[in-house]
């Protein structure tokens, strides 16, 4: 037992809320599954891996809050008045499992539709990948202490902060350079991708610290909807908007299926 998940009861209020939180975030990303699935055929082949990673990030995230949802479900049970523990233990850490997975797909596209391509790509995809996978190491190794010290919870939170600024560093300087060379629909849109970006990814570093915030049923509540509202922003969202520039980049650079779906081809007069 190592989240503070499992040390309150909750009332029918606050256990189906979380259930329910946990259930949208499963919709929000099958949804966006078949999405991203229907408008791939009008992304050019030059960006369509992007949105290939998109469906992949959906099908990773979906299952990983399938599984939470589940295990929400079977780790309390109510007593009448009350839900209290099982013998099921729920925990956060299927979460960061699936950071593993889903960021490098997330920072990857991101540089897909920057245009970023050969020896660039790979260097960038690496220093983002490196510092993705040290900022979800860093954070896994400090929510294991979030009932024993809450010391240790902040020392592994700060390691893992100077990751997170070194990643977004990178990806606000690629973002911002990039967005010169694209029209100005794909630009703007881009631009919004960084915010939208700090945004969410602000979200995990709270719900993270919510042991030391608010170490109550109350405060899980509303951990468990700082993390649903960042992955359902920070994928299905942050995809959608993703796709939209592969669309515009695609229609620009004569693409006539993205040309068409954004009405860029006039119609002929007879």
């Amino acid at each position: 037992m190592t989240n503070i998940e499992n040390l309150f009861d909750y009332s029918p209020v606050q256990f189906e809320g979380i259930h329910h939180l946990l259930t949208m975030g499963v919709g929000a990303h099958f949804a966006a599954l078949i999405f991203f699935i229907l408008v791939s055929k009008f992304v050019s082949p030059r960006y369509r891996v992007a949105t290939a990673l998109s469906c992949i990030v959906m099908v990773s995230a979906g299952f990983i809050l399938y599984g939470q949802s589940n295990l929400w479900f079977d780790s309390f049970a109510f007593n009448g008045e009350m839900y209290s523990r099982t013998d099921s233990t729920f925990t956060n850490g299927y979460r960061y499992v699936n950071w593993m997975v889903t960021i490098p797909c997330l920072l990857t596209q991101l540089l897909i539709v920057l245009n970023i391509r050969g020896t660039q790509l790979f260097s960038d995809a690496t220093k983002l990948i490196i510092a993705a996978w040290g900022m979800i190491i860093t954070g896994y190794i400090g929510q294991l202490y979030e009932i024993t010290d809450l010391g240790q919870l902040m020392i592994w939170g700060a390691v893992s902060t100077v990751f997170f600024v070194y990643m977004n560093y990178i990806i606000g300087m690629r973002i911002f350079k990039g967005a010169l060379g694209m029209t100005a629909p794909a630009a703007s849109a881009m631009k919004k991708v960084f915010w939208l970006m700090m945004f969410a990814w602000t979200l995990y570093p709270i719900a993270y610290l919510i042991p030391w915030l608010d170490a109550s049923a109350g405060g899980v509540v509303v951990r468990q909807a700082l993390f649903t509202v960042a992955d359902v922003s920070s994928k299905a969202i942050y995809g959608l908007m993703i796709t939209y520039i592969a669309v515009q980049r695609s229609a620009h650079e004569g693409f006539e299926p993205a040309q068409r779906v954004l009405d860029y081809i006039t119609p002929k007069t007879q």
